[in-house]
């Protein structure tokens, strides 16, 4: 009795010793699978640690190559087990999408998953990597180097030989611009009509609405002839923005490509990017428009009467640039306030005075003296002269301009021309010596001038043009933290040793 309570004792140590480790071993879901593009920005998931280290780094190095030279992405994934509910090729194809192998617009991504333990090996390939390793020969290549090797336990050799016979397939010059070419048609096909229909579109309806801008009719007043009006189109600068930014976003996508800023965004939303763009550039063309009508009239009701009749006719582009119903909005305040400003004064009969248009009469002759023409034309202040209806009455009343706080009261003239702390340079500084500058009180209309103190004016510097060009060049393995957003439809092949 005691020999058999011995040797069961002795048979429950030794089932416990040996199933102990197969206890402890971990069967992987998808989403337990460590994705190596976000823990150390390789290509190679080996949680299991059953590659070593050196071999990691060179299957790391292959597969980095393959991108560098041909955009393809390959992914090793390496466990003793995953989700006993699930098939090895179910389980990759999950896999794959999952993580997004590829980029997004060829689908050019590579999955070898292994579960050792299953003595299980798969391919999935994407749907633009099919065409260059389609099964027939991936499943020729790990007969000819996978197997082998796996059947030694020797998986970092097994995988490194499958590499490099991928590699001589993919990377062999006579191979090269028909691989590219595939990529490069399969993108431009998936992408035509949700990509590169709509941008055109965008570009010709906003070039389409800077050539009606650019037709609007603005009446420019020349200087110094009051009643002569000369009807002239803006300049239509619309074609010239819409080229100056498509070269601007070709120079920044090249510069951007390098570095490789733009590789995780989607081309699905080009034409989003490009609407933003060019609603910018509507939005200045618009503003530009107005400070070009702003520049046409002397008059300061009549300008916003032009301001408000520009809307009426184009605030609908709104619709396309957002950001100009600000504008619009800043009129409609900026036109309530002249409401009251150019509401008429009453004379010494309580009848309404008329306001003389300074349009017709710029100079205000003879009602303003000069020191007030010269205020206004320092933009200081706006005067607005109203008469009576017999002309025998008439009344100045001033109004703060842009640049009202810019001078003060002249203590000479008593005109509001007087410049504080201006900065007159007597001798330039050159790069041998000094240069000297005083700083004086004075008025632009009497030319009084109170001095303050002299300045020194610091010796001209040449700047260095030896700068560091820091042209750091990247390393074999890539750096980005995440895949390109492939997809695959099912392709690639597998087995087992």
């Amino acid at each position: 009795m005691r020999h058999h309570h011995l040797s069961k004792a002795l048979f429950f140590f030794l089932l416990v010793l040996f199933s102990s480790p197969l206890i402890g071993q971990k069967a992987y879901s998808v989403t337990e699978i460590p994705d190596p593009k976000k823990t150390n920005g390789g290509w190679v998931s080996n949680p299991d640690g059953i590659l070593s280290s050196g071999d990691v780094a060179s299957i790391n190095d292959t597969i980095s190559n393959f991108e560098r030279k041909t955009n393809v992405q390959v992914a090793v994934v390496i466990v003793n087990d995953f989700d006993p509910e699930q098939e090895d090729f179910d389980f990759a194809y999950t896999l794959f999408n999952t993580w997004g192998i590829g980029q997004k617009t060829s689908n050019n991504g590579v999955l070898l998953f292994i579960a050792k333990d299953r003595r299980k090996y798969r391919f999935i390939t994407g749907t633009g990597a099919e065409g260059v390793l389609p099964d027939v020969k991936l499943k020729h290549i790990a007969e000819q180097n996978l197997l082998p090797a796996f059947r030694k336990n020797d998986y970092g050799t097994g995988i490194i030989n499958t590499l490099n016979a991928m590699g001589t397939i993919i990377l062999n010059t006579d191979n090269k611009s028909e691989l590219n070419q595939f990529f490069t048609q399969r993108g431009y096909n998936s992408n035509l009509d949700k990509v590169w229909l709509p941008a055109i579109a965008i570009c010709l309806a906003f070039f389409g609405l800077f050539k009606l801008l650019g037709r609007y009719p603005v009446k420019q007043v020349k200087p110094g002839k009051g009643n002569k009006i000369l009807q002239r189109s803006a300049p239509n600068i619309g074609c010239a923005v819409m080229v100056f930014t498509t070269i601007f976003a070709g120079i920044i996508s090249i510069i951007a490509g390098g570095f490789g800023w733009f590789k995780n965004i989607p081309l699905s939303v080009l034409p989003y990017i490009l609407a933003t763009i060019l609603g910018i550039c509507l939005f200045f063309r618009y503003i530009f428009l107005i400070e070009h009508i702003r520049s046409s009239y002397h008059d300061d009701e009549n300008f916003s009467n032009a301001v408000t009749s520009f809307h009426k006719k184009y605030g609908w582009m709104m619709l396309f640039s957002p950001l100009i119903i600000f504008v619009v909005i800043r009129q409609f305040f900026r036109k309530a306030e002249g409401n009251k400003r150019f509401k008429p004064v009453l004379d010494s009969r309580q009848q309404p005075m008329v306001r003389l248009d300074r349009d017709e009469n710029i100079e205000g002759t003879p009602f303003l003296t000069k020191g007030q023409r010269k205020e206004e034309m320092m933009k200081v202040y706006d005067y607005d002269i109203w008469q009576s209806v017999d002309q025998k009455e008439h009344i100045i009343k001033e109004w703060p301009a842009e640049k009202y706080n810019h001078f003060a009261a002249c203590p000479s003239c008593g005109f509001r021309t007087y410049e504080s702390d201006k900065q007159v340079t007597v001798k330039a500084a050159t790069y041998s010596h000094d240069g000297q500058a005083k700083v004086v009180n004075e008025c632009s209309f009497c030319k009084h001038v109170e001095f303050i103190s002299w300045v020194t004016l610091a010796m001209l510097v040449k700047e260095s043009s030896g700068g560091t060009s820091g042209s750091s060049s990247s390393g074999s393995s890539s750096s980005s933290s995440s895949w390109g957003g492939g997809s695959s439809s099912g392709g690639g092949s597998g087995g087992s040793w």
